[in-house]
Order: C-alpha cells, then sequence, then structure tokens
C-alpha cells in the first residue's frame, strides 16, 4: 500500500515571497495602497516617525511606517483564511469590490507579505463593517529560526469597539545605534534617507493616472515628521498626479477597442483648432487586440528655437523657467505609462525605461522617428481577464506575452501617425535638419559657383569696379568649377557604388537562404559518394558505379546553381559606377524574381512579369536595375506581413509606347496613404512602426534618375503602383 507525503515549507518562504519577489520598498508600499483601493477605501494616509515601543522584552526606538484607510476593514474570518492565506485565489475569483465595484488590482495574493521590506515586525488593526476590531502581530525575524510555517504562532485578538471600519497597517523598522568617533557620541541610525523618501513620493504621484475619467474618490495623503535629525525634512500633503505637460507641439488620443478598430484624434499646437480624426483598422494585422485600450500621447520637438518660444510664452508667471530648466522638466516627465484602472503599472512611464525600443527606432532614422525623451502620455488597459496583460509576480512589468508584444506594436503604429504628419510640419517650416529630395541635385549644388558668381558680380558693379575685371573674375570662377566638376563626378560615382552596396546587403540574406538548400542536398550527396566509393572499392559492383555516377551528377547541378545564384550578384559587387550598355528589360526583371524566388514562394506571394516584347533594351546600367528591383520588392515584403491578406500579388508591367520605355510595378498591399504620398521619395520619411531608416525609396529615384528616368507614384484601387520611364536614346 502506497504512503503518502506532504510538502512542508520553511517559515523563510513567506518572506522569500515578499523580500526577494517585491524589490523595494516603494513597490511595498504601493501594494498596500492597492489593497486599500480594493476594500473599497476612499483616503489613504501613509506617514513615517519616530516611535518608542516596548517590544522584544524592552522599550526601544523604531522608525515607524503607517499605511491607513477607511475602507471596510477585514473579519477574523477574512484574516483567518484570506490574509494568512499565501496565494490565495480569493480576489481572482472576486474581482470586483463590495460596495463600489471597483475591478481588483492585487490577484497574485503575495503583496501584502512585502512589508517585510519596510520593517522586521507588524501590526494590523483592522475593524470591519459589524464593528468588530481584531489586531495581529507578525514578527517576521521569527521566519528566519528555521522553523517550519506551521509552527509559527501568529498572536491575534478581537473585540467589538465603537471604531470606523478601516484597516492600519503599522510596521516597525529597528533603529541602530552607534558611535560617532568624530563627535565622540552615540547617534542613531535608520534604515530610510531623503533621497528614499523623495522617490517613494514621487513614485506615489506617478501611481495615480494623470486624468481620472471614472471621478471616483480616492485620495493619498503622505506625511512625515521628526526626521530631521536624519536629514528628511518634514512633509504633509495629498498626493496629486504629475501634471501632463500641456507645453507639447503634438498629440493623439483616443481608443482603440478589442475588434481592432481605432478612433484617434491628432493636434498640432502650432493651427488653431487642429482635430485631424484618425480611423485606425487593426482588425487584419494583429490577431488578438488585448483588449480595449486608451491612449494619450503628447510629443514635443526639442530644437532651440521652440524651446526659446516656450520660454517666451511665460507670460505672467512670477518664476519663470530657462531653456535648460524647460529641457530638463520634459525629461522628467517623459516616458509612456501603462495603467489599469486608477493605477501605473511598473516601471512603464519611467523617464529612463524605453520599453517601446524608442531610442533604437530613433538611431536608424534620427529625421523621423522621435526618442523616448520626446514624448509624455499613458496607456490604460483593461483588467487581466479581457486583455490577457498579466503582471509578473514581481511587480516589474507585464508578461511577455503574445497580447504585450501586440500593445507595444499598436502603440507604435499609433505613434507613426504622430511622426508622418511631424516630418511634414516640420519639413515644410524648415524646422530642425533640411532634408533635401534629391541627394544628387545636393551635392550638385554644393559644386555650383553660379550664386557666388553672381553675388560677387553685384558687390563688383556696385563698387564701380571696371566692367573688364569684373567678366575676367566671372572667367576665373567658372574655370575652378569646371575644375571641380572632376571631382563631382567621383562624388557622384562613390554614391552610386554604396547605393549598390546598400542592395547588395539586402539581398545577401535570401542569397543565404535560397543558397542553404543546395549545400545541404551537396553535403548530403558527398556523404552517399563516400560510402559508396568505399563499397565500390571492396565489390567492384556495377550498380554502384551507378550510384556514384548519379551522386557526382546531382552534386554538380548543385553547385551550378549555387553558382547562378551568385552570379546574380555581380552586378551590384562593383567597385566604381560601370558604363552604361544595353540591358535586356525583361531578363533583369526576371534575375530579380530569381533572387527572391524562394521567399516569394515561401510567404505564397504570387509573382507576375508581364512583358509581350522580351527584346526591349534600354541604354543603362544593370546595377542601377537591380537597385530598383531589390528595394521595391524587398518594401512589398515588409508590408505584405503587416496583414493576414490571403492573395498576395506583386506585377511588373514592361512595355514600350512612342520613344519611351515603362516598368510598372504594382503590389496588392495596404499601398501608401494619401497624406504619403509626395513624402515617400524623401530621404528618412519611413511609415514603418519600428523606425525604417527611410532610404529605401531615396535610393531608389537616385538610380532611376542615373539613367536619365523619372518615377512616380500612382495612386491605386489597391496596393503601391509605381510607373518607371526611361527614354529610347537610340531614337532620340
Amino acid at each position: 500500500m502506497k504512503k503518502e507525503l506532504k510538502i512542508r515549507p520553511e517559515a523563510r518562504l513567506i518572506k522569500t515571497i515578499g523580500e526577494d519577489l517585491i524589490k523595494n520598498p516603494y513597490a511595498a508600499v504601493v501594494e498596500l495602497i492597492k489593497n486599500s483601493y480594493d476594500a473599497d477605501s476612499e483616503i489613504v494616509t501613509i506617514s513615517i516617525e519616530l516611535t518608542n515601543e516596548y517590544m522584544y522584552d524592552k522599550k526601544q526606538k523604531f522608525l515607524k511606517f503607517t499605511i491607513e484607510d477607511d475602507g471596510e476593514g477585514m473579519s477574523l474570518e477574512t484574516i483567518k483564511n484570506t490574509w494568512m492565506v499565501p496565494a490565495t485565489s480569493y480576489k481572482v475569483n472576486k474581482q470586483y469590490s463590495s460596495k463600489k465595484k471597483r475591478v481588483v488590482q492585487g490577484k497574485k495574493g503575495i503583496g501584502r507579505y512585502a512589508s517585510a521590506i519596510l520593517g522586521d515586525f507588524l501590526r494590523i488593526t483592522t475593524t470591519d463593517l459589524n464593528g468588530m476590531t481584531s489586531i495581529i502581530e507578525i514578527d517576521w525575524k521569527q521566519f528566519d529560526d528555521g522553523k517550519f510555517l506551521d509552527e509559527i504562532n501568529i498572536p491575534y485578538e478581537c473585540n467589538r469597539t465603537n471604531l470606523k471600519s478601516g484597516t492600519k497597517i503599522e510596521i516597525y523598522s529597528s533603529i541602530e545605534v552607534y558611535y560617532d568617533e568624530s563627535n565622540q557620541q552615540y547617534k542613531d541610525s535608520v534604515n530610510w534617507n531623503e533621497n528614499q523618501n523623495n522617490l517613494l513620493f514621487k513614485e506615489l504621484r506617478k501611481l495615480l493616472v494623470p486624468t481620472n475619467k471614472s471621478n471616483e474618490t480616492f485620495e493619498i495623503i503622505f506625511s512625515n515628521k521628526g526626521l530631521d535629525k536624519f536629514g528628511i525634512k518634514d512633509k504633509n500633503e495629498k498626493i496629486e498626479p504629475f501634471p501632463v505637460l500641456d507645453s507639447y507641439e503634438y498629440r493623439i488620443k483616443g481608443k482603440i477597442s478589442s475588434n481592432g478598430k481605432g478612433l484617434l484624434f491628432y493636434e498640432n499646437k502650432n493651427f488653431e483648432n487642429s482635430n485631424e480624426k484618425i480611423e485606425l483598422d487593426l482588425r487584419n494585422t494583429y490577431g488578438n487586440i488585448c483588449g480595449n485600450i486608451e491612449v494619450d500621447l503628447r510629443v514635443f520637438d526639442l530644437d532651440s528655437d521652440v524651446i526659446q518660444n516656450l520660454v517666451n510664452e511665460q507670460k505672467g508667471k512670477e518664476e519663470k523657467l530657462g531653456k535648460s530648466e524647460f529641457k530638463a522638466l520634459i525629461k522628467e516627465f517623459s516616458g509612456v505609462g501603462i495603467y489599469r484602472n486608477l493605477f501605473r503599472i511598473r516601471p512603464y512611464g519611467d523617464h529612463d525605461f524605453d520599453w517601446l525600443g524608442l531610442n533604437a527606432r530613433r538611431v536608424n532614422n534620427p529625421t523621423m522617428s522621435i526618442s523616448t525623451n520626446q514624448v509624455a502620455g499613458f496607456v490604460s488597459i483593461e483588467s487581466e481577464n479581457k486583455s490577457n496583460l498579466i503582471e509578473k509576480s514581481d511587480r516589474e512589468g507585464l508578461k511577455e506575452n503574445e497580447n504585450y508584444d501586440n500593445l507595444k506594436k499598436i502603440l507604435l503604429d499609433v505613434l507613426s501617425e504622430v511622426e508622418s504628419r511631424r516630418y511634414e510640419f516640420r519639413k515644410n517650416t524648415k524646422r530642425g535638419r533640411v532634408v533635401a529630395n534629391n541627394i544628387k541635385d545636393t551635392v550638385r549644388d554644393v559644386f555650383s559657383f553660379d550664386d557666388v558668381n553672381n553675388k560677387i558680380s553685384v558687390i563688383l558693379h556696385k563698387a564701380n569696379i571696371d566692367a573688364h575685371i569684373i567678366e575676367k573674375v566671372q572667367f576665373e570662377l567658372k574655370q575652378e568649377e569646371i575644375k571641380k566638376n572632376n571631382s563631382l563626378k567621383n562624388i557622384e560615382e562613390v554614391l552610386a557604388m554604396y547605393e549598390a552596396h546598400a542592395a547588395l546587403g539586402k539581398l545577401v540574406l535570401y542569397v543565404l537562404h535560397e543558397g542553404r538548400k543546395p549545400m545541404q542536398i551537396i553535403g548530403l550527396k558527398l556523404n552517399n559518394l563516400k560510402k559508396s566509393l568505399q563499397r565500390f572499392i571492396k565489390t567492384k559492383d556495377e550498380n554502384i558505379e551507378q550510384d556514384i555516377k548519379k551522386y557526382n551528377e546531382d552534386s554538380l547541378s548543385q553547385l551550378e546553381k549555387l553558382s547562378n545564384l551568385f552570379k546574380r550578384l555581380d552586378p551590384l559587387m562593383i567597385t566604381r559606377l560601370s558604363k552604361r550598355k544595353e540591358v535586356n528589360l525583361y531578363q533583369n526583371a526576371l534575375n530579380n524574381y530569381e533572387l527572391f524566388k524562394e521567399i516569394l514562394k515561401r510567404e505564397n506571394i504570387d509573382f507576375e512579369i508581364q512583358c509581350e516584347n522580351k527584346e526591349l533594351f534600354i541604354y543603362g546600367r544593370d546595377e542601377d536595375l537591380y537597385i530598383i528591383y531589390s528595394n521595391l520588392i524587398e518594401n512589398s515584403l515588409y508590408w505584405f506581413q503587416t496583414t493576414k491578406q490571403i492573395q498576395k500579388k506583386i506585377t511588373i508591367s514592361i512595355y514600350r509606347d512612342n520613344n519611351y520605355f515603362y516598368i510598372d510595378y504594382k503590389d496588392n498591399g495596404i499601398g501608401v496613404k494619401k497624406e504619403h504620398v509626395n513624402l515617400i521619395f524623401d530621404p528618412g520619411f519611413s511609415t514603418k512602426p519600428e523606425g525604417g531608416t527611410g532610404i529605401g525609396l531615396t535610393i531608389v529615384g537616385q538610380a532611376v534618375s542615373r539613367n536619365d528616368g523619372e518615377i512616380k507614384y500612382i495612386r491605386a484601387d489597391e496596393g503601391v503602383y509605381f510607373k518607371i520611364c526611361f527614354k529610347d536614346a537610340q531614337n532620340e
């Protein structure tokens, strides 16, 4: 007959749950405040003070932390069956508070044990709605004595009183006495200081959502007194949430529902009555939308002139901030916080916690993307049951599941709506970095002496200089410009080479993936060849000889595939700009398809080349067409991944009309938004949520231009439509 064993935990398990799981005193206080909220309290008071108590067989001084509320309190039964039960499922099953029907915060059933972080002794005085007052005392030191959990006795008393309902938690931290040799006297030492006091106060301010739309009453009072000898100033204040900064330049707010539909409103404070409505439809983008979400994001420009305008706008204020103080203020309040009901989920919203990866996006594209110190805002999420956004047991963030990943993607989508509009505004107003539409023209402008020539001529004419001398100066400047043109050509060649190498870098990943299969087959055939050779040497069997020949032929066939694969990259492996030659448009498109064939097949993307006349030639450069196709196809692949569309297709149409050759590139993806059409060829412009480099289509435009062509984006009913036009140089 089988016998049974029982798990018998040591008492220190409770302290492990509290101290080791919830790692700091600020989180411990927050957990106790959440318990007060769950008890339908309207006001919670946190106080820190010195006290004299008879404890451990003598009267001594303690630093006492008190958390007191006016909630429904706990009955003795609740203490026995809930508070004293680690990891209780009580709140999981309850879900809502008794009277105010608040969504309960603490569901893990362990947060209360974090009180051991603050001190060694705990006293709870709680009065329930029937006037029964219970007092329990816990000496946390007992839990370190090697005893088993069921050997720890917790003293309590319970009596009827006239006290109002509520709970008072008192936590006592021992005061150490040390000898100060410099002053030759004994001094007290506490495990609390001014910095910790300020951090707790700041944490409490960040705990509450900046805008409480529920209008329910829940106040927190924070006080400490009599601690000045430890360098801690007296404080007695009602906790107010951090102000939501009104000095923003751009703002987006609204809701994304659990069905994937979003209604947002965008504001640019540089325009009066700016309130653009934005509708999002993410139903085909993300599987689980993680419940209803509310967002309010405020974005700042940190340019020197913008900050100066903020300084100048401080009219009538007694204490005015300077530029550096304004920047410091924005930095202090920056960050995107996540709130559930009234409370922030730590550490989201801390200015140094870049959970959305904004800084990395900005490194990739500083013109377009914003960094974490440029945005302040909050995101409200629903309960764990509705959103599946689950807090970690250590209260340090949310579990990183699919819903959490989708939350981040959704917020980056929302933020990209701001970034694209901000980019266009800054471009039109020439604010910040001035980005040229055409790199080639910009470089040529640098080497042009026309403006200098004209200005010098005007100055010389005004000075009544002889016309013959002026003509001579103009001639010398023109000659210098001609000399510099050689340097200009070299720079243009280098730029073209870098563009080819950028396209090559993108294609290498696809080539490696496509080349992996032939290499695996060759490895297998060589292994079989080795075994067959060993058997043939021993037996001279003709059948084995035929197998050897077959293995050899198969290996050579796969090697030829690899060779052809790398040959397709030859046009991009240049060290200088190649000379123009006749390029077959159909064959070039086919070669590009071969590079992407495997990934297109794997992603179930149909690819069609429509070309009735397969003998259409342009006088141009092979590598430039590779640059064009590789960037366009790579963009299609990326945006196809963001949609759940079943039938995906890329079509390339090649034809001639009069003295022009045309290439129409189309896909049936998500296309380009109307407001972005005039921006897509700008260097740095990108709508990829994770922050693209924004140079792909710019490089395409340069490659087309180098071959005397033009590229236009055509509005279509679905997907993208690029029309590329090349002149027939032979018939000009």
